[in-house]
């Protein structure tokens, strides 16, 4: 042990100074990412007469520790949230991007006369917010619940994101001999395609593969999974030419869907720290203080041009994405510094050689200065607000403060909704199908030919390939949810919209032709006519088969029950209300798959119509026509649920629920009945309208069938739930799969989710008086 490795030699020296200035920082109530690059500094080459780590050691470490930091990152990433931050976040983020971009290059290019990659690279940093930083400011300032710090959390996620773009564009700029428009856009189609993948087949198979493995993970185990997880990734995304912080930041937010985020995030919570101090004392051993010293003006400018650049763009931003002008002002000065993604795009810049050396001290000494300023300008945020209140006249700041909700909203383009939904499934099935037939042709097909006979090979690879593409070029040329009610909608609306749509529905059965065409055509050498009948022939067995059609529904709602599991759990057991029964009761909200299934419509009985002095039991619309009748409105009366006896009559109005393809078959199969597609609603929306309505007589619940219920085993037959609470079920969930108007036979089982209709005190009756318990056998 005379001759440690100088590896143990250099961790021993960046802990050791490490630990002497972040406790030091902490005394003196600074952030501690300060003392991690003061102790880099002080490690670093700049002081020969202390230890010192290797020059060629520092970039392994900060490798490392980028790795760990955007894992972390990734794990309190999440796809909803991002949804749920919305229009706001995105158009803000998109706001600054554009204009402080343009303001750091022409600070760049124009006053301080670097070169255009450099100038560009400033521009990109200057977006860049400290998540850090701004997470301790507000902590210490006790600003956590106030309203702006979740809309200022939304964009630095989207600057995250921003983030790791550029980096994965530096990257694969420093592998390219030339930098052309058709390398740039080769470049985005290919982290698309990836980001696709990556995406569909982790939800797909990391929460199944952690649900499987559930019994035997332990802390230990599910630490070295989820590592062992991250760094595969990162292995497989520089192989393919992208960085390793986008293998790290992809991996963890896809561990972030999953039911074990906060176990994951607990036990690596230490190992990221650990490494992220590592990181960022790597940081301070890159700093040189002759560049500093000799750049000092350069550094004040810059750091002028954050604050203030931040402090004025973001915060118009903010407010042309409908924010108040309070809100907006808080927010943008609370983003008004450069943050630490800024300096690790730059250190990969450098480190790729695809920027200058210089810029990167000069990026760490303007992100201290800024870090040192966060908390004043978070503090100047309101009495700015407040001189802007007592110089701006009383009409301007109403409409100032006046946020987007407040507004007239415009109507919701249906056309908008369905070319956006139409062009999203479209590229996620495509870039499935072009996955599997590059896994194929690339990987499977050279090792069977080392097995087979090149004739038994093509059979053979050709066979599985269209085994696992069938699925998902029927689900290609499926519409689905909401899709399918849009298309129906327009159809109706007019008959000029049909020839487009038409055109659309073509287009889908085109593209799943033609990869059926390209998968024959690799391994069949025929002529391309007989070669294309065959494909046709190909294409009909695959539309045709029920087996297919199961296996593709199979793969989905594995895919949603995945996506949505960990929102399950959490409705279960934070946000649950217990009956005496042990049944959980929630309200519905639209996070479940079965939401895309069912909708609201209404029917205005006229004069001729089939339904008129009719029964409902005579009509027998549940179970000749799947459709459920919610109520009916009779001049100013309203009969909510009404039983088998009740006769309807003309100019009635009912209010039914179904799915999409049923109601529209109902106006088909009966004269003078239309549907309003205008009015009609998804169950999600009409639930959340019903809720907002103090008088509402419809509500919609769920109930969650626990371990310990006696709904298990009851069918709704036996309990005849529907004579005696005046209640509907209309759906189910089961193992992720919906199950719309359920047969009365179907019995319940453990974890299923009831989605039941009626009005407030029927539905609370129903758990009150426990039918499942009480009644059957009486």
């Amino acid at each position: 042990m005379n001759n440690l490795p100088s590896l143990i030699t250099d961790l021993a020296i960046i802990l050791i100074f490490a630990c002497i200035f972040s406790v030091l920082c902490k005394i003196l109530h600074q952030p501690v990412v300060l003392g991690y690059i003061i102790a880099g500094f002080i490690a670093g080459h700049n002081f020969s007469f202390l230890p010192n780590v290797a020059p060629e050691s520092i970039h392994t470490w900060a490798e490392i520790g980028v790795i760990f930091l955007l894992f972390g990152m990734g794990l309190e990433f999440s796809f909803k949230k991002l949804i749920k931050t919305g229009k706001s976040g995105l158009k803000s983020v998109l706001f600054e991007t554009i204009t402080l971009s343009i303001m750091g290059f022409c600070v760049g290019k124009f006053l301080l006369r670097w070169s255009v990659a450099d100038s560009l690279l400033l521009g990109a940093m200057l977006i860049m917010s400290s998540t850090a930083i701004i997470v301790k400011t507000f902590n210490d300032l006790s600003l956590t619940k106030e309203k702006f710090t979740s809309l200022v959390f939304g964009i630095l996620i989207f600057e995250d994101l921003f983030a790791i773009i550029i980096m994965v564009l530096l990257s694969t700029l420093a592998n390219a001999k030339e930098i052309e428009g058709l390398s740039i856009l080769f470049l985005i189609l290919k982290l698309l395609f990836f980001v696709i993948i990556w995406f569909v087949g982790g939800i797909y198979l990391i929460p199944t593969l952690l649900k499987t493995l559930k019994r035997w993970l332990n802390e230990e185990t599910l630490l070295i999974v989820s590592l062992g997880l991250c760094f595969g990734l990162v292995v497989f995304a520089t192989s393919v030419g992208f960085s390793s912080a986008l293998g790290a930041f992809v991996m963890g937010s896809l561990l972030a869907e999953t039911v074990e985020q906060e176990r994951i995030e607990r036990i690596t919570l230490p190992i990221k720290d650990f490494f992220g101090a590592i990181f960022f004392v790597s940081v301070g051993m890159m700093v040189d203080p002759v560049i500093i010293l000799s750049n000092f003006k350069i550094i004040l400018l810059l750091s002028t041009c954050s604050i203030a650049g931040k402090m004025i763009f973001t915060t118009t931003g903010i407010r042309l994405s409908g924010q108040s002008l309070k809100t907006s002002i808080q927010s943008g000065f609370s983003l008004a510094q450069m943050g630490e993604f800024a300096f690790i795009v730059a250190s990969v810049g450098m480190s790729l050689k695809v920027t200058s050396s210089f810029i990167y001290p000069i990026v760490i000494a303007v992100s201290v200065i800024t870090t040192f300023t966060t908390p004043y300008t978070i503090r100047l945020a309101l009495p700015f607000y407040r001189i802007l209140e007592s110089i701006l006249p009383k009409r301007w700041l109403d409409h100032l403060n006046k946020t987007e909700d407040h507004r007239m909203k415009k109507p919701t383009s249906a056309w908008g909704e369905l070319l956006k939904s139409y062009l999203l499934y479209l590229l996620i099935f495509l870039t499935i199908c072009t996955a599997i037939i590059l896994i194929s042709f690339s990987i499977i097909y050279p090792l069977s030919l080392k097995i087979l006979s090149p004739m038994v090979a093509n059979i053979v690879v050709a066979a599985l390939t269209f085994v696992a593409l069938s699925p998902i070029v029927l689900g290609m040329i499926h519409n689905r949810g909401k899709q399918s009610f849009l298309f129906l909608s327009l159809w109706s609306e007019e008959k000029y919209n049909r020839l487009f749509l038409t055109l659309l529905i073509g287009l889908r059965y085109m593209v799943a032709l033609f990869i059926v065409f390209i998968v024959l055509n690799k391994f069949f050498a025929v002529p391309a006519f007989a070669l294309f009948i065959v494909a046709v022939v190909v294409f009909a067995l695959i539309f045709q088969s029920k087996g297919v059609m199961k296996n593709y529904w199979r793969l989905e709602s594995r895919f949603v029950k995945n996506f949505n599991q960990r929102q399950i759990e959490q409705r279960k057991q934070e946000y649950s209300l217990k009956g005496e029964n042990g049944d959980t009761l929630h309200a519905l909200d639209n996070s479940h798959w079965i939401d895309r299934h069912i909708y609201i419509s209404s029917f205005e009985i006229i004069k001729g119509c089939e339904f008129g002095n009719h029964t409902l039991k005579h009509l027998a619309l549940r179970s000749k026509h799947s459709i459920l009748l919610l109520s009916v409105q009779r001049g100013s009366n309203q009969h909510n649920f009404p039983d088998g006896d009740f006769v309807l009559q003309e100019k009635d109005t009912i209010l039914v629920c179904g799915q999409i393809d049923y109601l529209q078959r109902l106006t088909e199969q009966f004269t003078k009945l239309t549907l309003n597609f205008r009015q009609t609603k998804p169950l999600a929306e009409f639930a959340m309208q019903q809720e907002q309505v103090s008088n509402s007589k419809i509500k919609c619940l769920t109930f969650i069938v626990n371990k310990n219920s006696s709904w298990i085993g009851k069918n709704l037959m036996d309990s005849k739930i529907g004579q005696r609470s005046q209640c509907l079920v209309i759906g189910l969930e089961r193992d992720g799969r919906p199950i719309v108007n359920p047969s009365s036979h179907l019995t319940f089982k453990r974890n299923d989710m009831i989605w039941v209709m009626g009005d407030e005190k029927s539905l609370y009756k129903l758990l009150e008086s426990n039918f499942f318990t009480t009644t059957i056998g009486k």
